[in-house]
């Protein structure tokens, strides 16, 4: 059989796609590596080396799980990843999974809704249909956690720490800021419905701290937001280790790659219909409103004499131990 792994890395955000790449690059090196995504994000950033099978966002329900199943079923892969959905974000692997005893399945456990994985019994139909399970990072208290395969990693990063380019440059010509001035970074990396808002606490926050630097960063510039304030730039992380404080929401990407590099994070914890953001906001600055973000703010930057010293961060990227475990087993 081919030397391909194929990731299944559905999801409207940036996170599973995040995630499926930063374990693609890795693995892109010795072998083909395929990614199934329906991320609008994927047609406008670097695809890592990895192969991108997207599948439009409008496509509809039946036509995206019939598109799966025909990719899927189609493709001749030696290993089969599965992010976060043990059945599929629609339930399509359901009937897919049976058809692949040969090949072994992983399934990437972030933390998701237990009432979700209750009502699908996902606990039986993970244990009969996957080979073993990885937690990339969440800690132990997850709902699959205690099944007997499982494998637990550090969280999964698109960049290395010595990938990083460093801060001033960074600052400078990505930023575009003085890499002397403190910079506050807004993180606008979640639904695009959650944009205004972000739009909105940039403003804000660049009122309160005008002798601050203030950028936002996301894909597209929001409205009433001037440009000279807007970033675009992927991967994230890079622009997240060039930042005094980070403001954004309690994602996977936004709240580990913040840990990672050493960036506080002031979060605010939105609703998701699978993710726990409020619970993996404990591990943040978490607050509730807009007076309650630049309060904080205020006592982060009061603790920074003057802007954050530029070292090189140090960490373990779990996307490399996960990529050795997988290849492995």
């Amino acid at each position: 059989m081919t030397n391909t792994w194929l990731i299944y890395a559905l999801g409207g955000g940036w996170g599973h796609l995040n995630r499926a790449l930063a374990l693609g690059r890795i693995a892109a090196k010795d072998r083909k590596v395929t990614i199934i995504t329906n991320s609008p994000y994927a047609l406008n950033i670097n695809h890592e080396n990895c192969i991108v099978n997207y599948i439009s966002e409008q496509a509809g329900f039946s036509a995206t799980c019939q598109q799966i199943r025909e990719i899927i079923l189609n493709t001749q892969c030696d290993r089969l990843i599965i992010d976060t959905f043990p059945r599929g974000l629609g339930g399509e692997l359901a009937d897919i999974l049976p058809q692949l005893q040969a090949i072994p399945r992983i399934l990437i456990h972030r933390d998701i809704n237990p009432e979700y994985v209750t009502a699908k019994n996902l606990r039986s139909f993970v244990a009969q249909h996957y080979d073993t399970v990885i937690v990339p990072g969440e800690g132990q208290d997850l709902p699959l956690a205690d099944l007997p395969n499982v494998e637990y990693t550090a969280p999964w990063l698109i960049r290395n720490c010595e990938e990083l380019p460093d801060k001033i440059s960074v600052r400078s010509h990505i930023l575009k800021v003085n890499p002397d001035i403190k910079t506050i970074l807004v993180c606008a990396a979640g639904n695009a419905s959650e944009l205004s808002f972000f739009a909105q606490l940039t403003l804000l926050l660049q009122q309160n701290f005008p002798h601050c630097a203030v950028r936002i960063l996301a894909a597209n510039c929001p409205a009433d937001i001037p440009e000279t304030l807007w970033i675009s730039h992927h991967p994230g992380i890079e622009c997240l280790a060039a930042a005094d404080v980070v403001v954004g929401g309690a994602g996977y990407n936004t709240v580990y790659e913040c840990a990672a590099v050493g960036v506080p994070l002031v979060a605010f914890a939105f609703k998701r219909l699978y993710d726990r953001q409020a619970k993996r906001a404990n591990q943040v600055y978490s607050v509730r409103s807009l007076a309650e973000t630049i309060a904080i703010v205020k006592i982060l930057l009061n603790k920074l004499e003057i802007a954050n010293n530029f070292s090189r961060p140090s960490y373990i990227n779990g996307a490399v131990q996960a990529a050795n475990h997988i290849q492995s087993y």
